[in-house]
């Protein structure tokens, strides 16, 4: 991709970028709690700028004291007091050639008293998704706002950053203005719904001067009933580059569908193309698109077809900061994909925790985790390839140590062989195929076919031992499991064992919930059987809805709160916490109730080795957030 449109550049107003990857802003929470930058925050996008990428766009950031303030670890741009911190992080960026733009953002309804310490104001007394009502904003509430718009745009000119975005999308104040879902006053603001939006740009033009680069967030899609539209964000795209905006950002949702915010593995990647590519037929200024826009064919394809200028990339700058750099000398093999699980980006934040990812153990810490070559080389031996040995492995060879790797399975991968078979989790896949290729170029010792046991260990005398043996399915202790027509998750995800065509899928946690839409996709009768009282309640909540509409749209049956009693002549006999029976009948039941560790080695080899790491499932059975993390971690402790 040496000659491609991607990695050409591109001129934004007097910006000239390398190239036209642009990193999306995205809430890391790695500022303090007063909204200060911090040396991590600066570490964390300083890595970015040294990947590649053309232009970075900072995270959103408040503009006042009152009631402006979305989350915790929010960065503020509030006070003349916070430009020294801010210059620092927009040198530190364009210092590794990277342009640098700063969004600015008013949470409206979307801020919480909890975290502002003030009720929330909006257009409308309007409730938000938490269900807190905020006040409806008085004509002076509505011109101080727009003054700390104005003040929060000079600041980061101030500080050096090459421009400012402001943020009109995703349900936050001035999206809540545009939209007729949230914007129900009957003043002017109510008539002319894109007034305050146009009128906050006027006031920032007027102060930033008319050199100075302006861009606009939008959600040209909220995807509720009576939300924003594509043909009115068509329409007021159109007011907006009138009002002389330099570029669009355009993006989808609110926080009644944040799913169409931050896309989780099971829609499509690029599911927001659409939008872009309607809004730039409608204006003469650049478009960025953005919407799990993770592989570089797929951007490249969005160029050459014109559906926007610029490609916006969130998670997958967060997965693998080196992916621009990596399109550019042709080493898209060596890409680290974002899996797009929300575990370590979105589902933290729920918790009120800082940035992570998944698959990339380094962000948020990354000098704390920087890869060091060891002073002392070892020989280490790790016990399974799945991804938490395999992690391990890379980063061992990285350090300069020695390894062998025993996979009792002619292939590497673990469990992820059998999670990423469904069409929709294909990035899954991806990062599986990225692991193994990473291990192999780095010449690990890999024995195939091999199952380690303690006196083969003991032959190779290593340094250390890193057990990583993954687990096994959980097969309960109740007649019938025996029957020729039941089977395990693993062994149907593999292909050893053929559905008929109604199945009961007994485990309704992500993985049974996932297997029940696999098999729907397939024109299979799915009965989804759980015993608790919700599915798949170990996932991301918007990773959740999207799943449970997926089961809803293929007509999967969802049966909760019945727990399996007995498999016998193909049905499954479930009770209830009344203690009430019911029968239903599979011509196949596959049992998706968890994974259990596989310890046989551990007592023997706590004893005969000096250094031993027990790592993945084999330590606890959960997921690759956790079995990457430690795989990382046990590489650079020895």
């Amino acid at each position: 991709m040496r000659n491609s449109l991607l990695m050409k550049p591109f001129t934004l107003g007097k910006a000239k970028l390398r190239n036209r990857i642009v990193m999306a802003p995205m809430l890391s929470r790695l500022c303090d709690p007063n909204g200060v930058i911090t040396p991590k925050l600066i570490e964390y996008y300083v890595e970015r700028a040294k990947g590649g990428a053309g232009l970075i766009i900072i995270e959103y950031s408040y503009i006042d004291t009152e009631a402006s303030k979305a989350n915790y670890g929010q960065m503020g741009v509030y006070d003349d007091a916070l430009i020294g911190g801010l210059a620092e992080l927009a040198e530190s960026v364009q210092e590794y050639g990277a342009k640098v733009i700063l969004q600015i953002c008013h949470a409206g309804r979307n801020a919480s008293s909890r975290i502002t310490g003030h009720q929330p104001v909006a257009p409308s007394a309007i409730a938000s998704y938490s269900g807190e009502i905020p006040r409806e904003m008085s004509l002076e509430e509505i011109e101080s706002v727009i003054q700390s718009f104005e003040d929060a745009a000079y600041r980061a000119k101030a500080a050096g950053f090459d421009g400012v975005e402001i943020h009109g999308a995703h349900g936050y104040l001035l999206a809540q203005f545009l939209s007729p879902y949230t914007n129900k006053r009957s003043d002017i603001y109510g008539k002319d719904r894109g007034l305050f939006g146009l009128q906050v740009i006027d006031r920032v033009r007027a102060r930033v001067g008319e050199d100075y680069l302006i861009g606009y967030r939008i959600s040209a899609d909220e995807f509720i009933e009576g939300g924003t539209t594509l043909e009115e964000a068509e329409v007021f795209s159109v007011r907006l580059e009138e009002h002389g905006i330099d570029y669009l950002n355009i993006s989808g949702g609110m926080a009644e569908t944040g799913q169409h915010i931050v896309i989780p593995v099971y829609f499509k990647q690029g599911h927001l193309l659409h939008l872009s590519e309607a809004i730039k037929k409608n204006v003469h200024i650049p478009v960025i698109a953005v919407g799990a826009i993770h592989d570089p064919q797929l951007a490249e394809e969005a160029l050459q077809k014109g559906n926007a200028d610029l490609i916006a990339m969130g998670r997958s700058l967060i997965a693998d900061p080196d992916l621009p750099n990596k399109v550019k000398t042709g080493l898209l093999s060596d890409i680290r994909p974002c899996v797009r699980c929300n575990e370590g980006c979105r589902g933290r934040m729920l918790d009120g925790k800082s940035q992570r990812c998944a698959v990339n153990a380094e962000v948020g810490r990354e000098q704390l985790m920087k890869i060091r070559s060891s002073a002392n080389v070892k020989n280490v031996c790790i016990v399974g390839g799945g991804p938490s040995g395999l992690e391990a492995a890379r980063v061992l060879r990285l350090r300069g140590h020695r390894v062998t790797l025993f996979e009792k399975e002619a292939t590497l991968g673990g469990l992820l062989q059998y999670a990423s078979v469904p069409d929709f989790k294909a990035e899954l896949r991806y990062f599986m195929e990225y692991q193994i290729h990473q291990v192999i170029n780095m010449n690990v010792d890999v024995r195939y076919g091999c199952e380690a046991t303690l006196d083969s260990l003991k032959e190779e005398n290593p340094d250390a031992v890193i057990l990583a043996a993954g687990s096994r399915p959980l097969i309960p202790a109740i007649p019938g499991v025996e029957e020729p027509y039941v089977t395990n998750s693993l062994d149907l995800l593999s292909g050893k064992f053929k559905v008929g065509k109604k199945v009961l899928v007994i485990g309704g946690a992500a993985m049974g919930a996932e297997i029940a839409a696999h098999l729907a996709d397939q024109k299979i009768e799915v009965s989804l059987i759980e015993m608790r009282d919700e599915i798949a309640p170990d996932l991301e909540p918007r990773s959740r809805s999207t799943l449970l509409s997926m089961l809803n749209e293929r007509k999967v049956e969802i049966l909760t709160g019945w727990k399996l009693e007995k498999i016998e002549n193909g049905e499954a006999l479930l009770c209830n916490i009344k203690s009430e029976y019911t029968r239903v009948r599979g011509d196949s039941v596959v049992l998706a109730l968890g994974l259990a560790s596989d310890k046989e080695l551990l007592d023997g080899i706590e004893g005969s080795f000096s250094e031993v790491h027990i790592i993945g499932d084999c330590r606890e059975p959960r997921k690759v957030y956790q079995a990457v993390h430690e795989g990382a971690f046990a590489g650079r402790a020895i």
